[in-house]
């Protein structure tokens, strides 16, 4: 139950402790629904055959710009305000990438199931990410996440509260609301080589087993 996670895992800050809970419904910011040209445009790419590392990287690029170290002519709402955008953008254009024919709803994910992220994110990137969700918001790795990918979540991250625009500003320096975790591959015996295996064990007792 997302909605019980939330609860449990309290956002925190230097100076507070807030849960998200409490203004996440009343206190929700709605943006314009992206195009192709609107998305590319907020995202300064400029040639239409971009691959998943292009677009991965020019939306690094723009969600860091975004950070009120790096923009000190704005304000911490437009900041976060223009950081959701651009976060919109990519994901629109993520959806594009996985599969143009096809439109996914709000929940599946965005298309990023179907991406090996493997492929653009690096073990050293990775580690950089879970060092930075402990040090800085207290939390593993993996909840931060699972918290991306909760609507919920979402919804409260449009709010204009302190707490808000403290985990705003911690994904535009850390990879946005993109994946930042490899998967974990799991090794399994193949039937082959666990028959070796038991073979052996039961020889080992004694017991006659003939070749096939």
């Amino acid at each position: 139950n997302i909605r019980h996670l939330l609860k449990l895992h309290t956002l925190r800050s230097d100076r507070f402790i807030h849960n998200p809970l409490s203004n996440i419904i009343i206190r929700k910011r709605s943006f314009s629904t992206p195009t192709f040209n609107s998305s590319t445009k907020a995202l300064k790419i400029s040639h239409l055959d971009f691959n998943q590392s292009e677009l991965r990287d020019a939306y690094f690029t723009a969600a860091k710009l975004c950070h009120p170290d790096l923009n000190k002519t704005k304000s911490s709402e437009e900041l976060s305000e223009k950081f959701l955008e651009i976060t919109e953008a990519y994901e629109f254009l993520q959806k594009q990438l996985v599969s143009p024919q096809t439109k996914i709803s709000k929940g599946q994910n965005n298309g990023e199931e179907n991406v090996d992220w493997d492929n653009y994110v690096s073990k050293s990137e990775e580690q950089v990410y879970r060092d930075a969700c402990q040090e800085i918001l207290g939390l593993d790795a993996e909840i931060v996440e699972e918290s991306k990918r909760c609507n919920l979540f979402r919804d409260w991250l449009k709010g204009k509260t302190d707490a808000a625009f403290h985990w705003n500003n911690f994904f535009m320096l850390h990879g946005g609301l993109a994946p930042m975790l490899r998967r974990k591959k799991v090794k399994s015996l193949g039937s082959g080589q666990y028959e070796g295996r038991r073979r052996k064990r039961n020889m080992g007792r004694g017991q006659y087993i003939p070749k096939p």
